[in-house]
C-alpha cells in the first residue's frame, strides 16, 4: 500500500477546525448564538450585517468534510448568498480557505504532507489551464 497521500485521499475525510461563537442579533428582540467554522462568519455578516455579528474565539473545534463545505452552506443559506460572499467559482475559494484551517489544525509531518500533496495538486491544474 502507497504510504504517500493523495489529494483526493486527503480531502475526502473529515477534519478537525477551530469554531468561532458569533453572536447575531437579528433584531431588536432576537439574539442568536451559534458555533461555526471561522469562515461561516462571513456569510453571517453578509446577512445580517456587519454591525450585528460578534466574533468571539472558541477553544473547541469542529468536525468538517472539506469537499462538502460548499454544498452544506449552500443548502443552509442559498447559492447566491453563499457564491456572492465566496465568489462564482463552484467552492474554490472556500475550498482555499479551508485547506488553509486545515494545515493550522496539523502536526508538523501531517503539515508537511499536507503541503506537498496541495503544491503537486497546483501545479498540475496550472498545467491544465495552459493548454
Amino acid at each position: 500500500m502507497n504510504n504517500n497521500m493523495n489529494h483526493k485521499e486527503l480531502i475526502h475525510s473529515d477534519f478537525q477546525i477551530k469554531e468561532v461563537e458569533a453572536v447575531v442579533r437579528r433584531d431588536a428582540f432576537t439574539t442568536i448564538h451559534v458555533h461555526v467554522p471561522p469562515y461561516e462568519t462571513n456569510i453571517l455578516r453578509n446577512l445580517f450585517g456587519r454591525e450585528n455579528v460578534t466574533v468571539f474565539e472558541r477553544p473547541s473545534k469542529t468536525t468538517i468534510t472539506p469537499e462538502q463545505e460548499y454544498d452544506r452552506l449552500c443548502a443552509k443559506y442559498g447559492h447566491e448568498v453563499v457564491a456572492k460572499v465566496f465568489g462564482e467559482d463552484d467552492g474554490d475559494r472556500l475550498m482555499e480557505i479551508v485547506e488553509g484551517l486545515m494545515k493550522e489544525g496539523q502536526l508538523p509531518a501531517q503539515k508537511k504532507a499536507l503541503e506537498g500533496t496541495l503544491e503537486q495538486e497546483l501545479s498540475e491544474t496550472r498545467g491544465a489551464k495552459k493548454r
